[in-house]
């Protein structure tokens, strides 16, 4: 696999999976992964980077069809990461963030349509204001009567990981204990009981935050990308975003079949930077596995090509050491990683998204 045929992956989507056909059967393989794919708004009238057209996502749910994937509902998914249980190699998850309008008027019927399970996270505080993108709670429970998970996303959508003015660790997290946990008692109020599921607004969480929600009784999801497996644990599960530039369908379907490497620990433990550091290392340890160890490559943003060093152990695990070799920008790039499988025409595949404050220690504005 060339260099140039990877960077094609993270700049443009465009991965094609020639060998691979798509009327092969799914085969049924001792395998613990499945693939949750992230939407917002479903809609051509909506910001770009965080929309998917209509017939995008219709696109999307044909892929999943001619390609034998099994649409499974997140509950089933995060039963059997959490009991250790072998899925089909094809499994897909359909999960919603925000619960804008344009989900039940352009999502929702075709769902309905093709008989598939979906999540929809959302925010209380807009639907109790009636905010006119977002979904009222009869349209939700119209959308759980029609299969839907309806769950948390927080009360009002705040980044999770930013501290007010003036406020301690005590009560900072007093402040985020309230907005999960209201936000599930607004939803239960007006849905019914619903799994303890909470999407982290924007995608971020620290340590402390994957604490709370273990603690809490939750199952988190994030926003970097890779297969929900156990190797993730059950406080920062990732999701491909199907959205903007990622709702190519050729970059899906790669993406789609994509399996995780065996991860065993990644350091730092944090994805929040402190201070004026630009350019962090990221270390993972891997179990022996299918992967190609000799073209596993790993990107920045805009594709930037980071070092790699490897250096395989005497009990054959493998020690992967990644860092830029450039100032990252502000905000929430990521490290991605990926390796050819050694017999199987498909990837292995991480990310981390790092969270970056301005050099003064100011958090940006999105």
């Amino acid at each position: 696999m060339s260099r140039l045929f990877l960077l094609l992956i993270l700049l443009t989507g465009f991965v094609p999976l020639s060998k691979l056909q798509a009327n092969q059967p799914a085969e049924v393989a001792d395998r613990f992964h499945a693939s949750i794919l992230m939407y917002h708004h479903i809609s051509s009238r909506t910001p770009p980077s965080t929309s998917t057209s209509p017939q995008r996502f219709r696109e999307h749910l044909d892929l999943l069809e001619r390609d034998g994937f099994q649409v499974w509902p997140l509950d089933r998914v995060v039963q059997h990461l959490q009991r250790r249980r072998p899925m089909p190699d094809r499994v897909a998850v359909i999960t919603f963030d925000d619960g804008y309008i344009s989900v039940y008027e352009n999502a929702l019927p075709l769902l309905k349509e093709r008989g598939l399970p979906f999540t929809i996270f959302v925010n209380a505080q807009p639907i109790n204001e009636r905010h006119p993108l977002h979904m009222s709670w009869a349209q939700l429970k119209e959308a759980k009567e029609a299969g839907g998970i309806i769950a948390n996303h927080t009360l009002t959508h705040p980044h999770m990981i930013r501290k007010e003015e003036g406020e301690t660790d005590e009560q900072w997290l007093e402040r985020l204990t309230h907005e999960i946990v209201e936000n599930q008692r607004e939803i239960e109020k007006h849905l019914g009981e619903t799994p303890r599921y909470l999407a982290y607004p924007y995608g971020e969480y620290t340590p402390e935050i994957q604490e709370l929600v273990r603690r809490l009784g939750y199952v988190g999801f994030g926003q970097q990308s890779g297969p929900a497996s156990p190797f993730t644990g059950m406080t920062a599960i990732p999701r491909y975003a199907a959205n903007g530039i990622f709702s190519n369908p050729t970059t899906l379907r790669t993406k789609l079949h994509a399996v995780p490497f065996p991860l065993l620990s990644e350091e730092p433990v944090s994805t929040v930077l402190a201070g004026r550091e630009r350019r962090p290392t990221l270390t993972l340890t891997l179990a022996p596995g299918d992967y190609r160890l000799r073209q596993l490559a790993c990107y920045g943003p805009d594709a930037q090509v980071l070092p790699v060093r490897t250096r395989t152990l005497e009990n054959g695990n493998v020690v992967v050491t990644v860092n830029s070799d450039r100032d990252l920008s502000t905000g929430r790039p990521r490290y991605n990683c990926t390796a050819p499988h050694a017999t199987e025409n498909r990837f292995f595949w991480f990310s981390r998204q790092w969270l970056l404050p301005h050099p003064d220690g100011t958090w940006y504005d999105f």
